[in-house]
């Protein structure tokens, strides 16, 4: 079970490349950006709708995308239904790891090492897993962080994707705004939309299967 730290760890720092960024002083007056290649376009990290990526806070070498409503970006007040932050980090070649043992990589997350490996500061006192599910060949997993949020503005409550793709463990985030936070529902949904967008762009057969 814990091969599943080892092997994420290598690339999980990289969630938090948005750093202390204020939700506010992302973006600036851009045409829209649907998608953007990662690792030279072996992967593609793709939006769903009413969301843009977000260039400047992107690492494309690293295999890092954020994600916003493209209101942010374009300085208008439209935003999508799901309001809400976004980031994909896709793994180096060769990490994928969530289908050879998908039970066994549920049940971890709900471990102290697990627990760990979701907080934003690697302290798992921090942080209350309130549920964990397969869908889409993912692993999917919500819960609360007590410590500051990676982005200011954003809400404790996480909703987080783990799957392969391409031979790549790939990890899906997804918060509210503090101000306007997404409910249990809302941000399955958002977090499944985002899911849904990444697997048909990287031509990737969704197999629903819940737990």
């Amino acid at each position: 079970m814990f091969s599943f730290a080892g092997k994420y760890i290598v690339f999980g720092a990289a969630l938090l490349v948005a750093g202390c960024a204020e939700i506010g002083s992302l973006g600036a007056p851009t045409p829209p950006t649907p998608a953007l290649a990662l690792y030279g376009g072996d992967v593609i990290a793709a939006v769903p709708e009413g969301y843009c990526i977000e260039t400047k806070a992107s690492k494309p070498r690293s295999g890092f995308a954020v994600m916003v409503g493209c209101g942010v970006i374009a300085g208008t007040n439209d935003r999508p239904r799901l309001n809400g932050f976004a980031t994909v980090q896709v793994g180096p070649a060769g990490s994928a790891i969530v289908a050879e043992d998908p039970d066994g990589f549920e049940a971890f997350l709900s471990t102290t090492a697990g627990e760990t490996l979701l907080s934003v500061n690697g302290n798992a006192s921090t942080v209350s897993v309130g549920g964990v599910k397969q869908t889409s060949g993912a692993v999917t997993v919500r819960f609360a962080d007590q410590a500051a949020p990676p982005v200011a503005g954003l809400q404790t409550t996480e909703w987080r994707a783990f799957v392969d793709i391409k031979g790549r463990l790939t990890t899906i985030a997804v918060r509210g705004m503090a101000e306007t936070p997404l409910t249990a529902s809302q941000g399955q949904a958002l977090l499944e939309s985002v899911l849904a967008s990444m697997l048909a762009n990287n031509q990737i057969a969704e197999t629903v299967v819940e737990t």
